[in-house]
């Protein structure tokens, strides 16, 4: 499978791409170099695409920027055909809150508290009864293979399960959009295996996927493998797998 190079102009599909990115950058004041160099990026519904390059090419401020985390310095955003420059921060939250799983390297659960508690934390204000809460968390711990573990607590699971319960998490709102930032970089390779299959899973079940990784066990996986680049960019041509 060829790496794309997202810092080189892409063919656009014909129809119209879930994620949009034209020429869009991040830059901050006083750096020397864009945290996110201007890129183009078209990723169409239903596609599990894989960023690959070297820690601080800007994979993280990409996810950052496709999950309305963080607003484009130059160019332009457009998220299912909607300009996101033109949405108010409110806007933004809510439509986050509504399409967009998250999925981070470290699961960033409370260790205190149960698998099912984390789960249904972004239902808390969804206007459902507890029940409802309770319902959908144990349909998403089911759906990782955590369902014998909805009472354990966070630090009496497995680093594995630790990251199932964070990809529970991610999907408990069912968004048809997940982002996955390096979500196997501290398990080892039996376990990591095991991460990329339940995204895979998730993925046939129509969902679109973008994962940001150094691991080629993902990239193996993936409809497409984009190159991101801190400078210039990647000598590789545009092509799908």
């Amino acid at each position: 499978m060829a790496t794309e190079s997202l810092t080189q102009r892409l063919r656009r599909p014909p129809a119209q791409p879930l994620i949009d990115l034209r020429r869009a950058g991040v830059s901050y004041p006083g750096q020397r170099s864009p945290a996110l160099q201007p890129m183009d990026l078209a990723v169409r519904h239903g596609e599990l695409v894989t960023l690959t390059g070297p820690a601080g090419a800007g994979k993280s401020t990409l996810l950052n920027v496709v999950g309305l985390l963080l607003r484009p310095t130059t160019g332009s955003y457009l998220l299912n055909g909607s300009d996101t420059a033109k949405l108010a921060d409110s806007e933004r939250t809510a439509l986050r809150g509504r399409l967009i799983g998250f999925v981070f390297q470290r699961p960033q659960l409370l260790p205190t508290r149960s698998a099912l508690d984390n789960v249904m934390l972004p239902v808390l204000y969804a206007g459902l009864t507890r029940q409802e809460r309770i319902t959908a968390a144990t349909g998403a711990l089911h759906r990782v293979g955590l369902g014998e573990r909805l009472h354990a607590t966070v630090s009496e699971l497995a680093a594995s399960e630790r990251q199932r319960v964070a990809i529970a998490r991610a999907m408990v709102t069912d968004p048809s959009l997940l982002l996955c930032d390096d979500p196997t970089a501290s398990l080892d390779q039996a376990a990591a295996a095991q991460i990329i299959g339940l995204l895979v899973s998730l993925h046939k079940d129509g969902r679109t996927v973008l994962v940001a990784t150094r691991e080629q066990l993902a990239a193996a996986h993936s409809s497409r493998r984009l190159g991101v680049t801190a400078g210039a960019p990647a000598g590789s041509p545009d092509a799908d797998a």
